[in-house]
């Protein structure tokens, strides 16, 4: 007497190929991409001096602006960082293998030539290697930058930080 349906040999060959899929996939390695934290400034990498999260804080156009940012010496002897943009330049030295923070250690340059929201071309020189950067600027609306604008500036009002959806 012969039984309808699916045969027995063909369900069990089903579900064992159903387990081993599944058992197989669970076992997969799954990429990671490795990824550099987000940041606000801009990031090169010119010579032996790795630029990090570069970026200008000033209270409107024309006004003065704090550099933020870290500068990283890859190299064992110190070596000389300068930051231009159209009117002025900032020069540093940083000791070999040594990280130089803006954040502790500060320096402005005396007129930004666009306003915060815009970036500003500025020329980093290693050496007799240099790079263009477009550096944004950002005023004191975000509160973690409002403690780098620089003495005199002033801070926006809860009025101006808001947005009017009307205008």
């Amino acid at each position: 007497m012969r039984k309808s349906g699916i045969p027995l040999r063909h369900l069990i060959a089903v579900l064992a190929a159903l387990a081993m899929a599944f058992t197989l996939s669970s076992c997969a390695e799954t990429d990671v991409e490795e990824t550099d934290p987000v940041a606000n400034g801009v990031d090169a990498d010119i010579g032996n001096m790795q630029v990090r999260s570069l970026l200008i804080v000033a209270a409107a156009e024309g006004q003065p602006g704090r550099l933020l940012g870290t500068l990283s010496n890859t190299a064992d002897e110190p070596t000389e960082v300068t930051i231009a943009d159209a009117n002025s330049e900032v020069t540093v030295s940083v000791d070999g293998g040594t990280d130089y923070g803006f954040d502790t250690n500060p320096h402005q340059l005396p007129t930004v030539t666009e306003p915060p929201g815009a970036r500003v071309p500025v020329t980093v020189t290693v050496g007799s290697e240099s790079t263009e950067l477009l550096v944004p600027v950002f005023d004191g609306t975000l509160e973690p930058y409002r403690q780098y604008l620089p003495p005199g500036a002033p801070s926006p009002s809860a009025s101006e930080t808001a947005s009017d959806p009307a205008s």
